[in-house]
């Protein structure tokens, strides 16, 4: 019992790893939505009052192919655990940008969230290809791939994800992939 508690928060831990200037998406659990990294601040947006969907809805009705606005109002669904809506939003912001790694990062997200592992991966894998040197994106892969029984491509990616920690001088993140890293070979 105390040994896979101890697993299940060393592979928390993991997921839940920052890198910045970026914030990492954080593993879920059953009743706590998906974190999700922010876009910079929206155009026409007092401010002071921070948009709501009905404001980006208003928004993307008279500029429907406004990517700040779609991937914003993904972020405030995938807040409320509204996976679908978010999903469609960020969707649509890879259709019009192909390469945009923060809607492929949070789509992978909620894809977490929803328990849709593979469909994460495949997410995680586009970043891991838009931005090869993004620590926390391997680590992320490391989880999803975990999650659907890839245990030598989740020790594969924690091993990148340790070693790119090492190189951009985040210790802390480092000992926290590597920790892990020693809790899948020892699943395996």
């Amino acid at each position: 019992m105390i040994k896979s508690l101890f697993s299940k928060l060393s592979l928390v831990s993991a997921i839940a790893l920052i890198s910045l200037p970026v914030v990492a998406t954080a593993a879920p659990t059953d009743s706590t939505p998906v974190a999700t990294e922010q876009p910079a601040s929206i155009p026409n947006q007092a401010a002071t009052a921070p948009p709501t969907i009905a404001s980006l809805d208003a928004t993307l009705q008279q500029h429907p192919e406004d990517l700040d606005a779609r991937l914003q109002r993904g972020i405030l669904h995938a807040q409320l655990a509204q996976n679908i809506p978010a999903i469609v939003d960020y969707t649509e912001v890879i259709r019009l940008d192909p390469n945009h790694a923060l809607a492929y990062n949070n789509r992978a997200a909620v894809k977490v969230n929803m328990r849709d592992y593979w469909g994460a991966y495949l997410d995680y894998s586009q970043v891991v290809r838009i931005l090869p040197d993004k620590a926390i994106t391997y680590n992320n892969r490391a989880f999803a791939r975990h999650r659907f029984g890839d245990c030598k491509g989740a020790i594969a990616d924690l091993r990148i994800a340790a070693e790119l920690f090492r190189l951009q001088g985040d210790p802390v993140n480092q000992q926290r992939a590597l920790a892990n890293l020693k809790v899948f070979q020892r699943k395996r």
